[in-house]
């Protein structure tokens, strides 16, 4: 299902998203939103994702000093992106 989306994105000419989430409201509403980091230029791999979307979503910085510089180091990037 997730390819197919992406494809009709590429189709339609829109930038392809790197990933898609999910949330619900305490109304029932669904939101859906795409970020588009680039996470292999980044060099993020799984845990540095999760790090990253607990402080997005959250507020939720990782323990260690070298996570915490990745994160911010991702907020930066996307900042500049925006």
């Amino acid at each position: 299902m997730f390819d197919e989306l992406r494809e009709t994105f590429k189709k339609e000419g829109l930038e392809p998203w790197t990933s898609c989430e999910f949330d619900f409201t305490r109304e029932g509403k669904l939101n859906v939103s795409f970020d588009y980091i680039d996470w292999i230029k980044l060099g993020f791999g799984p845990s540095g994702k999760e790090n990253y979307y607990m402080y997005k979503k959250f507020g939720v910085l990782p323990e260690t000093e070298y996570e915490i510089n990745k994160v911010k180091e991702v907020e930066k990037y996307v900042k500049e992106q925006e």
